[in-house]
């Protein structure tokens, strides 16, 4: 219909006209569905293609920081294990396990304290990702130090064993571009956890004729303002130098001068011979100390992955920087150690007796100085410094006395595995070439069958060594 315009009404249209809107409306509506069709089929020719063309093929790739892991110990000691005289029985003077041997296993108090908390029945769920609250209250009154305010269990975090204790506060201090100080020999597994944190290391050098001293002037000129934190290892590993109280002040007030934190890698805490045990954070009162300590050293029990971190706060800086909630939030990515070990550390440390420790360390003492009275009576080898606890001491390579060997600490290691049976770790291990560590857990009956096979292979290899003064 069309309008009629003169009579306000409609009226027919003309048939011809009518014939031509009809066209136009067919036409119009072919020409809209022709996309819809067209797109339709372009979808049908696309998944054909992609389901004959490119069919989903496995593409595994390893993740880029976990494939760039080294542990320097692994790298070296690979290119020797599996290479012992065949004819002679294996003695290791290489892993730091005190364990090993069993004239030294965690006390029966211990295994008691355990054995209850498993049989009890009440740790077999879940624990705050911090640690048990009465595991954390006990670790706070038994580290707390002279001189610091006293510990609260929200300074406490329980990690798996004192490795994830180290790396729990790498991570948290591990600013974009930040670099740390470690100690030069040291424990190699800084520089792993440095590296997988994205940290640069840099070595400060420990003096060998001083009982393992820090180089404090050498320390002070590594530092810029990306420097994150010092890391301090006392007792040491692999020095098992013990740091005096005064020596340790100059270090902390070096730390407070330079505004650094510090990383205390104290596992050993309290396993020294006749020098004073003295912590860093009570050392330097004034500097933030992240202190880390476990189970494994002082209670002989490695393999229970027990392990703490104590946040000794000097005015509120790691609050202020949020390391705490750091802390917590990497916790939270583990869920924290076994249930019944944390249930079972506060009768732990009460009732292990004063007793007990003195008769651990008696015993590593005794190791000691079988291990450092025959090593004297070597031709070839040097004790720079006897160790003043833990369980280690590193033996310096006189250069040119020993045929075949000079001061190349992998070939040492690796000639004496070869002919003797022994195995040592090379000083390249721990940033020291020219030396070995000897782990002197084993009892002095085993030391000395262990000694009279590297006494032995120095002797046949000796000529007579250069002076001091001749050394290049």
């Amino acid at each position: 219909t069309v309008p009629n315009v003169a009579g306000g009404g409609a009226e027919e249209a003309p048939p011809r006209k009518r014939a031509r809107q009809v066209s136009a409306s067919a036409t119009s509506a072919a020409s809209a569905a022709a996309p819809d069709k067209l797109a339709q089929a372009g979808k049908e020719t696309a998944k054909e293609s992609r389901s004959v063309v490119t069919p989903r093929r496995w593409r595994l790739r390893c993740g880029e920081r976990a494939n760039a892991i080294r542990n320097p110990i692994r790298e070296i000691m690979d290119t020797i294990a599996g290479k012992e005289n065949p004819s002679k029985r294996l003695i290791s003077l290489a892993q730091g396990d005190p364990t090993a041997y069993p004239h030294l296993r965690p006390g029966g108090n211990m295994v008691s304290a355990v054995a209850g908390a498993v049989s009890g029945g009440g740790a077999n769920g879940y624990q705050p990702s911090q640690g048990n609250a009465l595991c954390r209250t006990a670790v706070a009154e038994h580290f707390s130090l002279r001189g610091r305010e006293p510990l609260k269990p929200s300074d406490v975090f329980m990690t798996l064993g004192c490795s994830e204790a180290l790396s729990h506060c790498v991570a948290a201090l591990a600013a974009k571009g930040s670099n740390m100080l470690l100690p030069r020999p040291g424990f190699c597994l800084y520089q792993v956890l440095c590296d997988y944190h994205g940290v640069e290391c840099r070595y400060y050098d420990l003096l060998p004729d001083q009982g393992w001293e820090v180089n404090i002037e050498h320390l002070e000129s590594l530092v810029d303002d990306k420097t994150c934190a010092l890391l301090i290892n006392n007792p040491s590993n692999p020095c098992g130098a013990v740091y005096s109280r005064v020596h340790l002040a100059a270090v902390m007030r070096a730390a407070q001068r330079l505004c650094l934190p510090v990383i205390a890698d104290e596992v050993y805490a309290e396993m020294t011979f006749e020098e004073p045990y003295v912590a860093c954070a009570e050392a330097g009162p004034q500097v933030p100390v992240l202190s880390v300590c476990a189970l494994s050293k002082r209670w002989l029990a490695p393999g229970w992955r027990l392990g703490w971190i104590t946040v000794h706060d000097a005015g509120g800086l790691f609050a202020n920087a949020g390391i705490p909630e750091a802390l917590l939030k990497l916790c939270q990515v583990s869920l924290g150690p076994s249930a019944p070990l944390q249930a079972a550390l506060p009768e732990i440390l009460r009732t292990t007796t004063p007793d007990w420790y003195a008769k651990v360390l008696d015993a590593l003492k005794a190791s000691a100085d079988c291990c450092v009275r025959r090593c004297r009576g070597i031709p070839g080898l040097e004790v720079a410094s006897e160790p003043q606890g833990a369980m280690y001491f590193m033996v310096r390579l006189l250069p040119g006395a020993l045929e075949g060997v000079g001061v190349d600490d992998v070939a040492f290691a690796r000639l004496l595995l070869e002919e003797e049976s022994i195995a040592v770790l090379p000083g390249q291990c721990f940033n020291a070439p020219g030396f070995f560590r000897v782990v002197f857990a084993a009892p002095p009956e085993v030391l000395e069958s262990a000694f009279d096979r590297v006494e032995a292979f120095c002797r046949r290899r000796n000529r007579p060594a250069k002076s001091q003064a001749e050394w290049p």
